[in-house]
């Protein structure tokens, strides 16, 4: 077989698992990222999650099903691919494999299986009708795509590394090979210093998620200390202004609240943006409402609001945290 032939061979039977799983319509439904590791559990893989050294994961197919190991010592996003990745040994029929850093090299591995499973995890969790379900959604075009910020953003909303949603965008002909490069030079910690605009940070290890209004419903997928920079039009002149009661007592600290003002003159008692910059440091998972009404009007329908929920529970540790859901429910 050869390298092309494996590509391929990837790339359809990731597409042919996303039809059997019906992955779209759960994707659109929710509005998160693809669930790697909610299929491996469907395909009854055993799937655990430990401490690996010099290996990211590794899958072996046992007597009555595979088992799938994937390391601790990475963030969740790596999880996220390498679980992709074994998913596609699972998947392919493979009989066992020791995957190391070069699943995560731009060149990848070099034979016919492991070819073929690196292929599978791109296309199984960036394919591309996912990025552009959340470009639809955030209004961004192509043009977009240039910029840095926008891309990072795109990579936070569907659970990928944002050197693998650059690839990404350039497999699917969605940016050139040259914008790709000078999206790879970017650097995720300077895009996170100018989304964060002066505020001053201990690390910049915490992703920085910015959000407004088009993120109705979203399901925020993240790590404790994740910082939330929420942008949201404000009717302040007409006393409309954001209740965050919600999200303080959801447990986040809101570290900036400012107010940008119209920059045109021809703007005056238009609506502003309000900016808050807010942080949740433990693990937790649950959902807040922000709603924008006249803080006098206790009864009433708001003009406008914002619902979103979140797992701050970072990287999977032991058992899959659905599986101990399913065993809590039970």
């Amino acid at each position: 077989m050869s390298r092309r032939e494996a590509i391929l061979e990837g790339g359809t039977a990731a597409a042919r698992l996303h039809d059997q799983l019906d992955v779209r319509h759960a994707v659109e439904s929710s509005g998160g990222s693809i669930d790697v590791f909610g299929a491996l559990l469907v395909l009854k893989a055993a799937l655990v999650f430990r401490p690996l050294d010099g290996l990211l994961g590794f899958c072996i197919r046992g007597p009555d099903r595979p088992g799938v190991v994937i390391s601790t010592q990475r963030p969740l996003r790596i999880q996220r691919f390498t679980g992709a990745h074994e998913l596609g040994h699972v998947y392919l029929g493979h009989t066992e494999s020791l995957d190391g850093e070069e699943i995560l090299t731009r060149g990848g591995p070099t034979s016919e299986h492991e070819i073929a499973a690196n292929s599978f995890a791109s296309a199984f969790l960036l394919p591309k009708w996912l990025l552009q379900l959340q470009a639809r959604r955030q209004g961004w075009d192509r043009a977009s795509m240039r910029d840095p910020q926008t891309v990072y953003q795109l990579a936070l909303r569907v659970g990928a590394s944002y050197e693998a949603t650059c690839v990404a965008l350039e497999t699917h002909n969605i940016v050139d090979a040259v914008t790709a490069k000078e999206l790879m030079d970017a650097t995720p910690r300077t895009i996170k210093a100018e989304l964060l605009a002066g505020l001053a940070v201990e690390n910049y290890y915490p992703d920085v998620w910015l959000l407004t209004e088009r993120d109705e419903g979203l399901v925020l997928e993240g790590q404790p200390d994740d910082l939330f920079v929420l942008r949201l039009a404000e009717k302040a002149g007409a006393g409309y202004l954001w209740n965050t009661t919600d999200l303080v007592n959801s447990g986040f600290a809101i570290l900036r609240d400012q107010r940008e003002n119209p920059p045109t003159h021809g703007a005056v008692g238009g609506p502003v943006t309000r900016a808050l910059t807010a942080r949740r440091s433990d693990p937790a998972q649950g959902h807040f409402a922000l709603e924008l009404k006249r803080p006098w009007q206790k009864e009433g329908t708001p003009i406008a609001s914002l619902h979103l929920a979140y797992d701050l529970y970072g990287k999977e540790v032991g058992m899959p945290r659905a599986s101990r859901r399913q065993l809590a429910a039970a």
